[in-house]
């Protein structure tokens, strides 16, 4: 604005650089305070036309200065008084404490350390406590006490700047705040004042600190080691160092010496402890106290940010593993924390450190056990839930498990059954008669008995007595002995919960199975059961076999005897050493065995023969009449004796003779590796031959001339053998033309032919092969007969035969007129 003009339209003008228009405020703070602003201000900050020098006053100090009207005066002014509160406007005093917080509950700390700033306020005597916040750390933090006067004690004093020392605990509201250090310019004021400061300590540090700390260091890592394993594989496997180790768990309630066999693997340096068990029981049959591993000397020590809950300890974090050189006899390892002490080792393991290591294993460490005084063990009676052996289960373990089975016998022997006849011994009139067939089954030993009905008896039939297996008499009932099959014979009595059966019968596989097995029988069951058969006559067919063993034999026996009388003529080699009076010795070769040649028409083999396809005696078992079913035995079943023959050596037996077919009269090509061999020519390996001498590998038809000549020529003379001339023809091979000659792959090309041709219907085969009817005679042309029993007569069901193919009725070789007697020739 342009000062002295008058506020006149056109005379007024504004200024380009005022950009603030607001109005200011008649109030202003300090130190937290409102006071009066006595200087006016105009709108955006500027200065009033008041402000200028034409409006300054004579008292006004700040503006007028007396100096321009009356001159400087020779003695300076004094000094404004400054007042307290601004001298020491924005001075504090910081000193760095801390106090402990109690944490309860907690297994990693007991206490946690609180670092706090104590900051006295110099302008004002007042004093604050400020926590510095840290980032993530779960507490509330800042600000704990608000700035103010804090009092000292009851008496109302108050805390003072004069108080406060470097290393001295201050209680404010209660709480006990202990002083470590302060910043440079408390300790230059403090000195200033008269007061020395006492020597700085440090801040303690907690586990929680700690261990945050740790986890935010990098873990150190190892350098990688390359390290061969397929040669230490190829090298040390099988290689296994042996150390008998005691586990010494004295120290403990109930701990003893526990003996274990460590193992160390020279292949990958892995150890293994297993567990040795005796008979004393009362432990858990763990079969290894530890696995195969890499064992470390201090399985403890890793990092502390190592994240044990959820990844196991690798090579990274072990700082050393159990080496060969650590376990010696004598040495006491650590293996997780329980304490092992190696007492002995192999002899391959000393030979190995004797050996590799040069180190000589001491001697074995001699163990005192303390020796206990035992007692008898008895076991339980039956308490009548399940079975015996139910009961005794629950003694040899904590929780019971089933009665091992025999899954060997029962796999071999579960559909075997060994089937008696039995009556019952009855006490009232109506049990007269009663029969039952008791089942002993092989696969578990359990007895069935089933009655058999009787029509009009009154008595219900069908099972007796479950499958069970059966106690003996004089057995104990809560150790009880089973009835087995050598128990079972003709006339034996089996008690049964108070009845009382008779054996009167068995079945023929009962003693199939005992001749069989006859080791598992006493002799006198084998001819008690035997005799039974024969009184049957069930045994007819094994009788007729072992008389014709018998005579089998005497006849075998003969034929050697005549065979050891012949003469064997010698050879020419020996005919040849005689002539030379060689004597045979330890310098020449044995001779081999000449089978002695007889003139007999009749051999052994021969004679063998007949028996080996006559039926086999097995096949002709009778079953029991009445009741039982055949009992005869398969081979899937057990082991079977059967009454024939030896079996005749198949060497010794003549080859079959393949038929041979003309050519073009061969049947169909097919893949069995002998299908050429066995329809080839007879002549064809005879040409094979020829042709591998480069001979006429065919007898070629000679010209007439040739015949002539050939005609002519004496039977008496000697044939001329001209080079390729396989007959009396003067022909030579070379003259063959080469339409005649067989190319090298001629029998590939006709193989691959006969594999096209398509295979005939076996239907159309065996039409072809049946034999054909003759064709009717000219009788039955002229006199036909009845349709119904003619040739032409219609089929019928009964006519079809199970043996060969129902053939069909053909028309006979005229048709019939029933006009007039003419025939019509088809």
């Amino acid at each position: 604005m342009a000062w002295g003009l008058p506020k006149l339209p056109g005379l007024t003008f504004t200024d380009p650089t005022k950009t603030q228009f607001h109005r200011c405020p008649s109030l202003k703070f300090y130190q937290g305070r409102r006071f009066p602003d006595m200087h006016v201000k105009g709108s955006g900050g500027t200065g009033t036309d008041t402000d200028s020098n034409a409006f300054a006053l004579s008292e006004d100090s700040v503006i007028y200065d007396p100096s321009l009207t009356y001159g400087r005066v020779k003695a300076a002014a004094m000094p404004q008084v400054i007042p307290h509160w601004v001298h020491y406007d924005k001075r504090c005093l910081n000193f760095t404490a801390f106090f402990k917080q109690p944490v309860h509950d907690s297994p990693d700390e007991a206490f946690r350390v609180r670092i706090v700033n104590i900051i006295y306020f110099l302008e004002d005597d007042t004093l604050t406590v400020v926590e510095p916040r840290v980032r993530n750390s779960g507490i509330w933090q800042g600000k704990m006490v608000k700035r103010g006067k804090v009092p000292k004690n009851e008496a109302g004093e108050y805390w003072h700047w004069k108080d406060l020392d470097v290393g001295k605990d201050i209680c404010i509201y209660g709480k006990v705040f202990h002083t470590v250090s302060c910043d440079l310019y408390t300790k230059e004021y403090l000195e200033s004042q008269g007061i020395e400061l006492s020597k700085e300590e440090e801040l303690p540090v907690d586990k929680y600190t700690e261990m945050e700390y740790w986890k935010k260091k990098p873990v150190p890592h190892k350098a990688n080691t390359k390290v061969d394993t397929l040669r230490r594989f190829l090298e040390y496997d099988g290689k296994v160092l042996g150390f008998d180790v005691v586990w010494d768990d004295r120290d403990s309630e109930y701990g003893e010496l526990r003996p274990y066999k460590l193992y160390y693997f020279l292949q990958d340096d892995r150890i293994g402890l297993k567990e040795l068990h005796d008979d004393r029981g009362g432990k858990d049959p763990f079969p290894l106290l530890l696995k195969k591993m890499k064992l470390p000397k201090k399985w403890k020590e890793k990092p502390v940010n190592f994240p044990s809950i959820v990844m196991e300890v690798s090579d990274e974090e072990v700082t050393e593993y159990y080496a060969p050189k650590d376990l010696i006899v004598g040495e006491t390892i650590f293996v997780l924390g329980r304490r092992m002490l190696i007492y002995d080792c192999d002899a391959f393991t000393r030979h190995y450190y004797r050996t590799m290591l040069n180190i000589e294993q001491p001697p074995r460490v001699d163990l005192k056990h303390e020796t206990k005084k035992g007692f008898e063990k008895k076991y339980p009676p039956h308490i009548g839930i399940g079975t015996p052996e139910d009961t005794l289960q629950s003694c040899f373990g904590l929780i019971p498990k089933p009665p091992k089975k025999d899954i060997i016998r029962y796999n071999l022997n579960a559909s075997k059954n060994l089937r008696y006849l039995c009556e019952l011994e009855y006490i009232h009139p109506e049990d007269e008669g009663r029969r039952f067939v008791m089942a002993y089954n092989l696969g578990d030993g359990a007895v069935k008995i089933s009655e058999i009905p009787r029509r009009n008896s009154g008595i219900r039939e069908g099972v007796f007595l479950s499958s069970r297996k059966l106690e003996l008499p004089d057995s104990d009932h809560n150790f009880p002995s089973y009835y087995t099959p050598d128990k079972f014979y003709i006339g034996a009595i089996i008690p049964v919960f108070k009845h009382r059966f008779r054996i009167i019968g068995c079945d023929l596989f009962v003693y199939n199975y005992m001749s069989a097995n006859p080791d598992k029988f006493p002799q006198e069951v084998i001819d008690n059961v035997r005799n039974y058969h024969m009184r049957e006559g069930n045994l007819k067919t094994e009788l007729k076999a072992a008389v014709r063993e018998v005579s089998e034999a005497a006849i075998r026996a003969e034929l050697a005897a005549i065979g050891k009388q012949a003469i064997v003529e010698p050879s020419d080699m020996e005919k040849c050493l005689t002539a030379l009076n060689v004597v045979e010795g330890s310098a020449t070769p044995p001779r081999p065995p000449t089978p002695p040649m007889t003139t007999d028409i009749i051999s052994y083999d021969d004679s063998l023969r007949a028996a080996r396809h006559r039926q086999s005696p097995c096949d002709e078992i009778t079953p029991l009449k009445g009741i039982l079913k055949s009992g005869g035995a398969r081979d899937d079943h057990q082991k079977v004796v059967c009454f024939s023959g030896p079996v005749v050596d198949k060497e010794h037996e003549e080859k079959e003779k393949h038929p041979y077919y003309p050519p073009g009269k061969q049947p169909h090509f097919n893949e069995e590796e002998d299908f050429c061999a066995r329809y080839r020519d007879p002549d064809a390996k005879e040409r094979a031959e020829r042709r591998a001498r480069e001979e006429c590998a065919y007898d070629i038809v000679p010209p007439p001339e040739a015949a002539g000549v050939s005609s002519m020529i004496d039977n008496e003379q000697e044939k001329p053998k001209l080079p390729g001339y396989l007959g009396t023809f003067n022909v030579d091979c070379k003259e063959v033309p080469e339409y005649m000659r067989l190319a090298p792959d001629a029998y590939d090309k006709i193989k691959h032919m006969r594999r096209d041709v398509p295979e005939i219907s076996p239907a159309a085969t065996r039409v072809a092969q049946h034999p054909r009817l003759p064709p009717a005679d000219v009788d039955t042309c002229v006199h036909p007969p009845l349709e119904e029993t003619g040739p032409c007569a219609p089929r019928k069901e009964e006519d079809v035969a199970f043996s060969c193919a129902h053939v069909e009725p053909k028309l006979p070789c005229c048709v019939p007129n029933t006009g007039s007697g003419e025939t019509t020739n088809l």
